[in-house]
């Protein structure tokens, strides 16, 4: 990895950004360079010094100043390069450094609620997940543990060559980060099933659903372990839960402890909407781990494509 890790920093100069010292931690094992960007941008403080064009250089480069020192403390003899954005729109900041940097991964802190481990995305955590070029990794603020408990969620399908290469390509992400992490990976297929009110609305027409879904859990579970086999995983890094994906998969997490949920997203075009398809937006904001999204092979960021408009 020579590409850098980019960490996104809280704008509170006090916070203890812990997306800079999960970055710092994965920059440090791939041996990659660390950038760091925050705006620090602040409309309270252009209001309290006016238009006077002096005085407001003056304080830029004093808050500038602030954060450098900030992150020269935290980073410690770890090197790292620090970006100062001055930005209205931070979004539009933020991108364009995005693109300029080219980094192999960004990470974020999402402001999580303590008490339920729950990640609470901002618009601008969004746009970052749904339209960054590269993987996004939204933290916590949670410490990760010595030797991290990973778990990539797959979907293989039933050989279909797209299904299968966003499968493939989710593992590798998760193997990488396992590997600098000195963490266990487990991989996942949940196999969701039909709601049971809707089997009792149902009837007749479906009067041997146990059987058949026995016989469709069976066949999914087949493929999924052929899917790892054939991936170089061992059975018992494979596992396989029944029920809703969403809520099945925060579950999991939570009972095993989990501190990284890796998973792959869908990515629609306009006019549908720059969407990540509702059943990954729906295991993302029911994380309780940290959450590390990997695009498909050929996704295109309407960032570069100049096609922004959502």
């Amino acid at each position: 990895m020579t590409t850098p890790v980019v960490a996104i920093l809280d704008r509170n100069l006090k916070a203890a950004q812990p997306a800079l010292n999960k970055a710092q931690r994965i920059a440090a094992a791939a041996g990659a360079p660390l950038q760091v960007i925050v705006n620090a941008y602040s409309s309270a403080m252009v209001r309290a010094v006016g238009l006077d064009a002096e005085r407001q250089q003056a304080a830029r480069q004093q808050i500038s100043k602030a954060w450098h020192k900030r992150v020269a403390a935290l980073l410690g003899e770890d090197a790292g390069e620090i970006r100062v954005l001055w930005e209205k729109d931070s979004m539009d900041g933020l991108r364009k450094a995005i693109l300029t940097l080219t980094p192999s991964l960004v990470v974020v802190h999402t402001s999580d609620d303590s008490a339920l481990r729950r990640h609470l995305f901002t618009p601008r955590d969004w746009q970052l997940i749904r339209k960054a070029p590269c993987p996004v990794l939204c933290v916590h603020s949670r410490e990760w543990s010595a030797s991290p408990r990973i778990l990539a969620a797959l979907d293989p399908g039933t050989g279909e060559a797209s299904d299968d290469r966003l499968s493939v390509r989710v593992l590798e992400g998760a193997q990488q980060q396992a590997t600098l992490l000195g963490a266990e990976l487990t991989a996942c297929h949940v196999l969701d099933e039909m709601d049971e009110g809707l089997i009792m609305v149902a009837g007749e027409a479906i009067p041997d659903y146990t059987g058949s879904m026995e016989k469709v859990r069976a066949f999914h579970r087949d493929n999924f372990f052929q899917f790892g086999a054939a991936q170089g995983l061992d059975k018992s890094q494979l596992i396989t839960l029944n029920g809703p994906i969403a809520h099945s998969l925060a579950s999991y997490c939570d009972r095993e402890d989990v501190d990284l949920l890796v998973l792959g997203t869908v990515h629609r075009n306009l006019p549908e909407r720059l969407l990540l398809g509702s059943t990954a937006e729906s295991v993302i904001t029911r994380a309780n781990a940290d959450v590390l999204v990997i695009k498909p092979e050929d996704f295109q960021s309407p960032w570069i494509n100049n096609d922004d408009d959502q």
